[in-house]
């Protein structure tokens, strides 16, 4: 049997050759399982098990006498999802009829055919005469549902593409290293590059969500959402309707080339609560570190000491706030993987608490790769000990071998090769083969073997081998890299897919399995920091994986490059991997690679005496990346030093620094929001980054503006300039339509610096205007909105009190999540606060209670300060019915020793100072 890539258009389940399920002769049930058998071969069999009152899974393996009790999966940790009882009476000889309180899922025997149903509402159905079908003697599978009138459908992880929306396009899921997005892994006659969803990327999450916000026809009722995770990690699609070589006219496909047809249905009447099954059934993470949410810079060609130096010390000089620093395989001795450079990065353990001293937090670029390079960067035949490590598991060898299928085991191990790019002259030291690098091209690449992470001893091996990067070097997190696994070696640029690896039970093609390399891998490093520093929360910041690597990794979208295309994929991207229960995502600001866009980098680039020079992300193009960058829950500025002169906000001249800033310093304003709105996901799933229909779903106006606005948490909308205007050529006045959605009125974000506008009505559409200065922002009504004083790097101030603004309008109230913000204590030992914060109008007085539902956690700020918005000058305020004194400027308030308040005229604010000494409270204040 051959393996091998297999295009969109040439998985072919609606044609002829293509076999259904057919007649069900019999059923059996066993508590919530139900199993049916085949009446063309009564060696085949399909289940149906209910997992809650509304989800289900359906699994059918066309091989005879499948065992079910098995399971493989690395994705789901969870089918117990809510308990259930089942009711069959209402079946017939011809229909199993499954309610579960909630749905009611009718599956016909002759033939089959499977529908949902929602109080007799029809939710889902199968297409007649095709539904779930397979080639005998193959293990291809398929399952065609139908699509309703208005249905849409968003999630499928990490596509590219400028709509949010996939109606009418056909994907695939194979993790591939993709760089640019212009692999050319596409039908013959398509155009590649990011605005293209059909191309694989290097995330794989075959999760469909279907929103149908106005039911139609046979399926008329009140709005409902589902959806359907097919978990399959070998190469799978979904077809949404998209007529690629034939008629797909009112339906959709989701199928694999091997394995099970194994989907799970979970039924929803909005986004969240399918999200919530979803992350039940594959998981949600702890929280992780808050210095996470602020700005990040990386850079290939960090390597040495003395320029991430500069880039540190230039931060701080340029007052732009920054955590993270981000260092690429230059750190490495030669490309050997857990190891650090004497050369490039002398007494390095030093370097990074002096990096720590100043606040960054540091993560080094790791790959799967195990080179088999016997020479260290000094030229000399060294022990590897990291790779002689993985060589010796548990008495095996951890590596794996270069056995084909159907080919004989093999003693050679699998070799690949890593291309790193080019260095056309600008990094001095040795690289393989251990020549200086100033002479000319140099290729940068490495040639080894690669860890099967298949099996949990060579998994645990793995993640001990971080002991010298985390113990001794002391990084803080983890950047991994080359997942898919990238591999240079033609033609598939992974491994080979007949090469055979363990899938935890016995040995298979990698094709069956090759998602799901990177989400073990990233399991792998996640247990092993978790081990080396129990203490501490580990992040890993991954460039692949597969449904269920949430509960390790945050993922950023890989290689892209500096186009204004590029720019305007970021949203819809992002919020479909939010959408895929990946709560943490973001690009690479700017562009890793130079691009061909003529607007979005300057025109080529050289090297001359060893210093790079053009390829510079343009100007407009980048400040609008940075402004939407900052409302995005990954933000890190990565790009390729090997081809670009530069990409770090200071290195740019004015105004570039100045617009940059002033949005860097919002995001670290909003930290505390970034974080509540993390915390809310680790109880139910819902993304920070929102898209339009999952604060206001009820309004069927935000189904036109899903692809370049979306909300921070539940009341923050933002809308960014994506398209170029001051930099054409002939330049255009950079206006964009903003829409605020209906049922309630919102508010232009002043930053409490201006009094707020009169508020806006819901269901307008403004035409805002937003120079490179501005990035057009808006407030629900009666939101509350956290802020902290301003910080370089997240803890810097020992003492930040929070701002808590309220704006006017409707009552409504908040969740405010409390702990310390970088060690496991809060997981642990649940220390952690959790305040809920309500307020409420009535007649002349606005009234603000908050109450700890969990008070484990003591912040060090002793007070925080109540925002009143849109008010005029108190007549009274008081704190359980305690009248506070009035101060005249912000000064005394700060200074202040007790409960007291302050109204700021000039911006029409009531500023309230309230000293934490209660669990719960009332503060009323009377205009």
């Amino acid at each position: 049997m051959s393996y091998g890539f297999v295009n969109v258009n040439a998985f072919t389940p609606n044609t002829s050759g293509w076999t259904t399920i057919g007649n069900i002769s019999k059923y059996t049930q066993t508590g919530n399982v139900f199993t049916l058998q085949l009446q063309r071969d009564a060696t085949l069999s399909l289940q149906i098990s209910v997992l809650s009152p509304s989800t289900f899974r359906v699994r059918f393996n066309p091989s005879a006498n499948f065992n079910y009790t098995i399971e493989t999966s690395p994705a789901v940790i969870n089918r117990s999802i809510a308990p259930v009882t089942v009711n069959t009476s209402k079946s017939t000889a011809n229909m199993l009829v499954i309610d579960t309180g909630t749905i009611q899922i009718c599956v016909a025997l002759n033939p089959y055919l499977i529908q949902v149903f929602k109080n007799g509402q029809l939710i889902n159905q199968d297409t007649s005469g095709q539904n779930l079908v397979y080639i005998p003697g193959q293990r291809v599978i398929a399952n065609f549902k139908a699509t309703p009138q208005n249905a849409k459908y968003c999630g499928f992880g990490e596509k590219a593409g400028s709509t949010l929306l996939k109606n009418n396009y056909t994907m695939t899921f194979f993790n591939f290293d993709n760089y640019s997005y212009s692999s050319g892994i596409i039908p013959a006659g398509n155009s590649g590059g990011p605005l293209n969803p059909s191309e694989p990327l290097y995330c794989s999450v075959p999760l469909l969500l279907e929103i149908n916000p106005a039911p139609q026809g046979a399926y008329a009722g009140s709005p409902y959402a589902y959806g359907i995770f097919f978990d399959n990690t070998s190469q799978s699609y979904f077809n949404v309707g998209s007529n690629d070589y034939s008629d797909m006219t009112g339906k959709y496909y989701f199928g694999a080339l091997y394995g099970d047809m194994d989907y799970y249905f979970m039924y929803g009447d909005q986004v969240t609560g399918v999200l919530k099954q979803y992350t039940t059934l594959t998981g949600r993470s702890a929280m992780p570190p808050k210095y996470v949410f602020g700005y990040h810079q990386g850079g290939y060609g960090y390597f040495n000491s003395s320029i991430l130096a500069v880039v540190a010390n230039s931060y701080r000089a340029a007052n732009i706030p920054i955590d993270g620093l981000h260092i690429d395989v230059d750190f490495q001795d030669n490309y050997r993987t857990f190891t650090s450079s004497k050369m490039k990065f002398p007494n390095v353990s030093n370097f990074m608490d002096y990096l720590h001293s100043i606040g960054f937090k540091c993560s080094t670029n790791i790959t799967p790769l195990m080179t088999a390079n016997p020479l260290d960067e000094n030229g000399e035949a060294s022990v590897y000990q990291q790779r002689k490590n993985m060589m010796d598991v548990n008495g095996s060898n951890g590596l794996i071998y270069n056995t084909r299928a159907g080919q004989g085991e093999s003693p050679n191990l699998y070799a690949g090769t890593v291309s790193y790019g080019m260095n056309l002259g600008n990094n001095p030291y040795p690289a393989p083969p251990l020549q200086p690098n100033n002479q000319g091209q140099i290729p940068l690449q490495a040639t080894g073997n690669y860890a099967d992470f298949s099996r949990e001893d060579v998994r645990k091996k793995w993640g001990d081998q971080y002991i010298h990067l985390i113990n001794e070097v002391g990084m803080d997190m983890i950047w991994q890299d080359m997942t898919d696994p990238a591999i240079a070696n033609p033609p598939a640029s992974t491994f080979p897919l007949d090469l055979m690896q363990s899938n935890g039970i016995t040995y298979v093609p990698h094709a069956t399995i090759h998602n799901e390399y990177a989400l073990n891998l990233v399991n792998a490093t996640y247990s092993g920091l978790q081990r080396l520093s129990p203490e501490k929360r580990p992040f890993i910041i991954a460039r692949g994986g597969y449904a269920g690597m949430q509960r390790y990794a945050a993922l950023w979208t890989g290689d892209s490059a500096s186009s204004w295309d590029f720019l305007q994929i970021n949203i819809p991207e992002v919020l479909n991997i939010g959408l895929s229960g990946i709560p943490i995502s973001g690009c690479d600001i700017g562009g890793f690679a130079v691009s061909n866009d003529p607007n979005g980098t300057t025109s080529g680039f050289y090297v001359s005496y060893g210093k790079v020079y053009g390829g510079i992300t343009n100007y407009e193009l980048f400040t609008r990346w940075i402004q939407l960058g900052a409302f995005l829950p990954w933000f890190r500025n990565h790009y390729n030093g090997y081809n670009k002169q530069f990409q770090e906000i200071y290195a740019y001249g004015e105004p570039v620094p100045t617009n940059c800033r002033k949005y860097i310093q919002l995001r670290y304003r909003l930290i505390q929001l970034f974080y509540d709105a993390m915390y809310e996901w680790t109880l139910n799933g819902t993304p920070i980054a929102r898209a339009l229909f999952i604060n206001d779903g009820h309004d069927p106006n935000v189904y036109n503006h899903l692809n370049d606005q979306f909300f921070v948490g539940k009341d923050m909308l933002v809308a960014p300039i994506l398209t170029q205007h001051e930099s054409l050529p002939n330049p255009t006045p950079p206006y964009r339509q903003v829409y605020l959605p209906a049922g309630c009125n919102w508010y232009a974000f002043m930053n409490n610096q201006y009094p707020l506008s009169a508020p806006v009505p819901g269901g307008t559409t403004i035409n805002y205007y937003a120079d490179l200065t501005l990035v057009p922002i808006y407030i629900r009504e009666g939101a509350i909105i956290p802020t902290r004083e301003l910080e370089q790097y997240v803890g810097q101030l020992p003492v930040n009190p929070l701002t808590i603004n309220i704006y006017p309008g409707k009552d409504d109230s908040y969740h405010l999540y409390l702990d310390d913000g970088t060690t496991t204590n809060a997981e642990k030992n649940g220390q952690f606060r959790y305040v809920e914060i309500a307020h409420h109008t009535a007649n002349n007085t606005r009234s603000v209670t908050l109450t700890r539902i969990t008070d484990n956690y003591q912040p060090a700020e002793p007070y925080y300060f109540i925002a009143l918005l849109q008010t005029g000058k108190p007549s009274a305020v008081n704190i359980q019915n305690k009248v506070l004194p009035q101060l005249s400027t912000p000064g005394q308030l700060a200074s202040a020793p007790v409960n007291s308040y302050y109204w700021n005229a000039s911006i029409q604010i009531t500023f309230i100072k309230v000293f934490d000494n209660a669990s719960s409270l009332v503060i009323n204040a009377t205009f």
